[in-house]
């Protein structure tokens, strides 16, 4: 599940956002008094942020002691060992925590005169879609999206990073108001126009034989769907449906020569599934060793 928050009265200043600070810090009170058991991660776009969010948690347990009480345990929090604590980090500096919710701080906002700077620090960096590739692969239960802006107030989309921003923006959107088609839209218009590509994936063997073979059997497929960081080898419907149901991951020819070959098994899936998508990878071997046994396990997530 995937939620979006809107602080639309908050103003950017000194790489910070004190409005949704504040509201995170009411937000992780409300999950622990709930007793729910999920383990809680906060991510912020900068590191003045992620301090400016721990100041808002210590500021409202000083004025709470039974939140108070509440957060210092869920800081310490372990299970069979392993310290699974409340965080607090920034874009930069978590990588391979997980935990149940994951609460995004986009902190962005116009500033004190009213004007939007197109300026996302390290997401408009060379790489900055794979920095929120790791974050949107963070959430095990649930992602919930605090933001200041909206999708349209991201302009600069020749930047391959902000244009990440916008489309993840977009779609949050559209699912907390349960607009499927709008969501789907995000996501298939993404990276249009764009040069970055997934080199080879169009047109390897393997994604255009499991292509062919799933058309025998009367659904309706695409291939290289979506464009850089969410391009998915092969998306498949039923005759006649709208949405996609499945998303199909090949190892194509070019896969292993990439620098991060950990990219098919778990963090373009994790960003996948965050945008609602059901997914799945097929490596060539595989394709090669048992052909029936892959389409049967694909018709059965069909």
């Amino acid at each position: 599940p995937l939620s979006f928050h809107r602080t639309t009265t908050a103003v950017y200043e000194n790489r910070r956002n004190a409005v949704e600070a504040g509201y995170i810090a009411h937000m992780v009170r409300e999950l622990l008094r709930r007793k729910t058991g999920h383990s809680i991660g906060i991510v912020a776009f900068s590191e003045a942020q992620q301090d400016e969010i721990d100041s808002a948690l210590e500021d409202l347990a000083a004025s709470d002691p039974e939140f108070s009480t509440l957060l210092d345990a869920e800081r310490e929090r372990e299970e069979n060992g392993e310290l699974l604590g409340l965080f607090v980090k920034n874009l930069e500096n978590v990588q391979g925590d997980e935990r149940d919710v994951i609460i995004v701080s986009v902190c962005y906002a116009p500033d004190a005169q009213g004007r939007m700077i197109m300026n996302f620090g390290p997401i408009n960096k060379n790489g900055g879609e794979r920095r929120l590739n790791v974050i949107f692969s963070r959430a095990k239960h649930h992602m919930a999206v605090v933001s200041t802006i909206g999708w349209q107030q991201i302009t600069n989309e020749y930047n391959d990073g902000a244009n990440c921003l916008k489309t993840y923006l977009r779609y949050a959107e559209a699912v907390s108001r349960g607009d499927a088609a709008e969501a789907g839209s995000a996501l298939l218009t993404y990276g249009r126009g764009h040069a970055e590509s997934d080199a080879g994936a169009g047109s390897d063997s393997v994604v255009s034989a499991i292509a062919a073979e799933l058309r025998t059997r009367d659904y309706e497929v695409d291939t290289d769907v979506g464009a850089s960081s969410f391009r998915c080898n092969i998306a498949v419907r039923r005759a006649g449906e709208a949405r996609y149901r499945l998303a199909i991951l090949v190892d194509s020819s070019d896969f292993y020569a990439r620098p991060n070959p950990d990219e098919l098994f778990r963090i373009k899936p994790g960003v996948l599934r965050a945008f609602g998508w059901n997914v799945t990878a097929v490596l060539a071997k595989e394709w090669y060793e048992n052909r029936d046994g892959v389409m049967k396990r694909l018709e059965g997530m069909l």
